[in-house]
């Protein structure tokens, strides 16, 4: 069951039944640079065209993670603070619902803290994070995808030094209710999980020992709630991308085989067959992906983190466009779609996790 923070502090002051809490005080105005001191958070656009940023590592090193989280507007040039979190959190995940709210799982509690299993809702209508019970497995550096009846499928993650989870949890974001689905049968974190078209979700690769990654993908099928292993990819991948392309393929990249060497190839996933063709080369080598890539219309995708640099893949023509240059490398930063055919890159930490705090609008060049 969810339970809104208004409602609890409502009960917990013996407010009478029915009778409406307290007015929220207004939102407090950030600065951009206060939302861009970050890495390891999410970003994610609401219907309305605002991004939510939620979380995150703060201070260099990425030790300590914040229960902050922030309302850019549609333009991304402006902020304002959002509701607090239950507890801090970094590399969770936020999966966007179909009516708008925001599921917020998992995650690391900060250095020598160990992970979190507790489950929250924004809702974009009142600006405020509904709190419900937790996962089973507690988890961070997991991944997470919507299915097609509304569900969240929680897949994986790093439990403690050296151990990763098979484990699958499902969150209804209608009841709250959490219920365990059949292992994956890898346990990794560090993976990549992606909706298809038919609903079900495709986990590809991740960290299954410290610094070896695996090739392994498998489908999800929602109507059996049995996982289907199809061909592995052509190479072993953590820390990568997968983005669902227009005509429903998946484009996967990047990432490392050995938590050393970078990749800048790419794989296309074809859910018909079931198997991995080569896709186009990126310009620039990159890992440490999540969050960090969004797919644009005519089979073309936007990578604007784990590197020093933004371009654009297009996987019709097979060619790499250099969109925008960076400082250095922005380890785990974001980006979104924003107004006026840009997009927000936020965050990240350089090679000596030093946050980068980046903020910056690029240009998104129209399809040739």
């Amino acid at each position: 069951m969810w339970l809104a923070p208004a409602v609890a502090a409502a009960l917990l002051s013996g407010c009478v039944a029915g009778e409406p809490p307290p007015p929220s005080p207004a939102p407090s105005t950030l600065t951009m640079a206060a939302v861009a001191g970050r890495a390891a958070h999410t970003s994610t656009t609401l219907d309305d065209g605002r991004v939510l940023v939620v979380g995150g590592c703060v201070t260099d090193g990425c030790a300590i993670a914040t229960r902050d989280t922030a309302l850019v507007d549609a333009a991304g040039a402006r902020a304002v603070a959002g509701p607090k979190l239950r507890e801090p959190r970094s590399s969770h995940t936020s999966t966007p619902l179909e009516d708008g709210r925001v599921l917020v799982v998992g995650g690391f509690l900060g250095e020598g803290a160990g992970v979190t299993g507790s489950i929250e809702m924004f809702d974009p209508d009142d600006g405020a994070m509904l709190q419900a019970d937790s996962l089973v497995q507690a988890r961070g550096g997991h991944a997470a995808a919507r299915l097609s009846d509304g569900r969240v499928l929680v897949v994986g993650g790093w439990i403690s030094p050296g151990r990763y989870t098979d484990t699958v949890e499902i969150v209804d974001p209608v009841t709250g209710e959490v219920t365990p689905a059949q292992p994956l049968p890898w346990a990794a974190d560090a993976l990549e999980a992606t909706s298809l078209p038919d609903g079900g979700v495709l986990v590809t690769g991740g960290q299954v020992a410290r610094g070896a990654a695996t090739p392994l993908a498998a489908v999800f099928e929602e109507f059996t709630g049995q996982w289907r292993v199809v061909d592995s990819m052509n190479t072993p991948r953590l820390k990568h991308f997968a983005v669902r392309l227009d005509d429903g393929r998946i484009l996967l990249g990047g990432g490392t085989p050995d938590d050393r060497t970078l990749l800048a190839t790419t794989e296309v996933f074809d859910p018909g067959t079931g198997g991995f063709a080569p896709g186009p080369g990126m310009i620039e080598a990159r890992y440490k992906l999540p969050g960090g890539v969004v797919a644009l219309p005519a089979s073309r995708v936007l990578i604007a983190s784990g590197g020093r640099t933004a371009e654009i893949v297009d996987v019709a023509s097979g060619a790499s466009q250099l969109v925008a240059e960076f400082d250095g490398r922005a380890s785990f930063a974001t980006v979104n779609l924003v107004a006026n055919d840009a997009a927000l890159v936020l965050g990240g930490y350089d090679e000596q996790i030093d946050l980068t705090g980046l903020d910056r609008l690029i240009r998104v060049p129209a399809a040739p």
